[in-house]
């Protein structure tokens, strides 16, 4: 298991990760967030339906996999965006993500250890911990009172990331990556179809939105291709549970993006949280 490469592609999904940000208020001036994803998933899914054709991979024998595994997959990734988009409405964005990353991060060391047998050293229960000051950092401690659906959300998102990670690295190296995306993609355009439907949101969008907003969909839609598959290469050589630690690096790394793109003015409380998590990640690896 190449733990090197693994580290890396998890380290460049939390970069993309970080990116995200962007291009969700990009196409917030004209979709709401559920015409958002169900855009980045038709795109995602044409771009990966292409692969699959274009290449003429060959996908795999259905009876040699366990097809309640790719269901719970194929649903667990569409349901972490939903919570967590519930999570945003309802709550402060720094605070949902704070909850979405503790969910994760207690729940991905709980299934390595129950499902992929990863030991839990004195070393690895420090570095979570860290991990989770850190996040804590970028948060306003007093706002956890008061939220109490928004951070529940969040920390149900965060359960599903891990069931959804855990799939991937169940899967990664049994069934061919790129048809594990397609999957993602089909469920995510299920699920926010859904909602779209539920809410009443108009599901034609498509004729009334400009050029350079579908090109930015489109691209988002590339964009989640390429990070599921890395996080497919990531999981497949990586820990689940302090890979999940790697991840939270999105927070560093989107407090980045405002700096550059928008303006947004880094807080101390920002640069002390990003160093403790830094710290977590670097601790393991000072021990074998």
């Amino acid at each position: 298991m190449n733990k090197s490469l693994g580290f890396l592609t998890l380290l460049a999904s939390a970069l993309i990760y970080g990116s995200f940000g962007i291009w969700i208020r990009l196409l917030s001036r004209e979709l709401t967030i559920y015409q958002q994803i169900v855009l980045r998933n038709v795109a995602a899914f044409i771009i990966t339906l292409l692969i699959i054709i274009l290449t003429r991979r060959l996908i795999f024998d259905f009876r040699k996999t366990r097809k309640v595994g790719l269901i719970i997959y194929t649903l667990a990734v569409p349901l972490q965006v939903i919570f967590y988009n519930i999570s945003m409405l309802e709550t402060k964005i720094a605070l949902g993500t704070f909850a979405y990353y503790s969910g994760t991060i207690i729940f991905s060391i709980i299934f390595g250890i129950i499902f992929f047998r990863e030991r839990l050293n004195f070393v690895r229960v420090v570095s979570g911990l860290l991990a989770l000051i850190g996040l804590f950092f970028f948060v306003n401690p007093i706002s956890l009172l008061s939220s109490g659906l928004g951070v529940a959300a969040g920390f149900v998102s965060g359960i599903f990331d891990a069931v959804g990670n855990s799939c991937r690295k169940e899967f990664s190296g049994k069934v061919d990556k790129v048809f594990l995306i397609l999957l993602t993609t089909l469920g995510g355009i299920l699920i926010s179809g859904l909602m779209l439907f539920g809410l009443r949101q108009d599901a034609a969008f498509i004729r009334h939105i400009s050029l350079p907003i579908l090109s930015v969909g489109l691209f988002f839609g590339f964009l989640l291709v390429v990070v599921n598959y890395l996080l497919l290469i990531g999981f497949q050589r990586f820990e689940l549970g302090m890979g999940t630690v790697v991840l939270s690096l999105e927070l560093f790394f989107a407090s980045l993006f405002g700096l550059f793109i928008f303006q947004e003015i880094i807080t101390a409380r920002e640069m002390i949280g990003g160093g403790f998590i830094l710290l977590a990640i670097i601790l393991p690896s000072t021990r074998k």
